[in-house]
């Protein structure tokens, strides 16, 4: 019969010790294999991406150095309106285990921020963004400074929000660009709701939509209309449009250079900068300001994301003064405290207010370019 030999690399079995020695190997083998996994669980939580995006405090940046005026006199003022801007990125797992645990820090699903768009067309879809935000607030300056011919023109009505449970919503998507209404082109600022309106609440209508936004490639859908919860007269489908500028006729040539920044946010801050820097004197009586909020053509003020966040900031530069939408304020103070003074602006007549309250020229702006031009 063949013996089986066992050469064993341990103390012999009659060492009274050998079970408590191969006790330890064992647990000491285990702690090195827990060890093991922690490590790679670490490793792999910091380098491993996960579909969540991160909102952080970003920067404030004064605007009136970047406005460039053509053709009329410029009076660049002393102490610049400045906008503000957050950081947004994607995340690590670890990332946004540490974002969600930080008060200054947002995290989000990605599909929050960017929707269906990767992120070369998120980059995109926010440099359109904030090219119109600078062209309606030269328009919007312009205006309120009494310069005449100044006209927007636009090519469709972004949907930038649909109502749950709508007409719309069966329908269309968001970011469709509707170009016509039964065959009629948007092409006047706020044209679409205006279109509806034939028929009244209940009747239908077609839609030509250019889906995806600057394809050029269209469809037709047809959606009914409802009445509206607070005119039972007028028609509605359902959506927030927002107009898509092709371009505006202004008497004055002014360039706003934003770099790389992009969004909607700055409206305001610009128009703001923009009536600074084309009369004399100082907008913000010699106070520190930030501003943040879209602007329409109407000169009404929008929200925007990451307010939180924009305070954070303002405050941590040494500002004085923030502007933020009226929809905004409780989130901020609520944020802030009592560190920075923080004032809401639901429009540009509301926010030069402020500004005239804080010693500036705001109150003499309107219709200015009579006597400065």
């Amino acid at each position: 019969m063949t013996s089986l030999e066992l050469h064993l690399p341990y103390a012999p079995m009659d060492d009274p010790q050998a079970p408590e020695l191969a006790r330890r190997r064992r647990r000491l083998g285990a702690m090195a294999i827990v060890a093991g996994l922690l490590v790679s669980t670490v490793v792999g939580a910091a380098v491993l991406p996960v579909p969540y995006v991160a909102m952080r405090p970003g920067s404030v940046r004064p605007v009136t150095e970047q406005v460039l005026v053509e053709g009329t006199p410029s009076y660049p003022p002393e102490h610049s309106i400045a906008y503000t801007t957050v950081s947004v990125g994607g995340t690590t797992l670890l990332e946004a285990l540490a974002g969600w645990l930080d008060d200054d820090v947002d995290v989000f699903p990605e599909e929050v921020i960017r929707g269906d768009r990767d992120a070369e067309e998120n980059r995109r879809y926010n440099a359109q963004l904030m090219d119109t935000s600078k062209l309606v607030a030269v328009a919007v300056a312009l205006r309120h400074l009494g310069y005449e011919g100044v006209a927007v023109h636009t090519s469709g009505a972004v949907v930038r929000q649909i109502g749950e449970g709508s007409p719309a919503a069966a329908v269309l998507e968001l970011d469709d660009v509707i170009v016509a209404v039964d065959g009629q082109p948007v092409d006047e600022p706020d044209e679409v709701g205006r279109l509806l309106q034939p028929g009244g609440p209940g009747a239908d209508h077609v839609l030509t939509v250019e889906r995806p936004p600057g394809s050029g490639t269209t469809l037709e859908v047809t959606v009914g209309t409802v009445a509206a919860p607070d005119d039972p007269q007028r028609a509605i489908i359902g959506i927030a449009p927002e107009d898509r500028l092709a371009g505006a006729d202004l008497p004055v040539d002014v360039l706003i250079d934003s770099g790389t920044v992009g969004g909607p946010s700055a409206g305001l801050a610009f128009t703001l900068a923009v009536l600074d820097v084309l009369t004399p004197g100082e907008l913000t009586g010699g106070h520190r300001v930030a501003a943040t909020g879209t602007i329409g053509l109407d000169g009404t003020i929008g929200p925007v994301g990451g307010a939180v966040q924009k305070a954070l900031t303002v405050r941590d530069e040494g500002y004085e003064v923030f502007l933020v939408p009226t929809d905004e304020l409780d989130e901020v103070r609520t944020a802030i405290g009592d560190d920075l003074e923080v004032r809401a602006v639901g429009t540009l007549q509301d926010a030069l207010d402020a500004l005239a309250s804080l010693g500036g020229n705001a109150g003499s702006l309107a219709g200015a370019a009579a006597t400065v031009t």
